[in-house]
């Protein structure tokens, strides 16, 4: 199913391009896209929407601190 969260902290396009890299190689994420302009996050995922969120989340905060992913 296709999830969409919002994410912050993202200084610039290439820092979204390697996070969106990041989220694609972990499991049960199929695709990750950020659109670094509208501070989007879009995924495929069979994953529970909390269970997702709680994942990218991990991801994010292993990129930077800063990042954060939300509803």
């Amino acid at each position: 199913m296709k999830l969409k969260f919002f994410i912050t902290g993202l200084d610039c396009p290439t820092c979204a391009a390697k996070l969106a890299s990041d989220m694609n190689a972990l499991e049960g994420i199929e695709t990750a896209k950020i659109n670094f302009l509208t501070e989007k996050l879009t995924v495929e995922t069979e994953l529970a929407e909390a269970d997702a969120l709680a994942l990218l989340n991990k991801a994010a905060y292993a990129f930077s601190r800063d990042v954060k992913v939300t509803k």
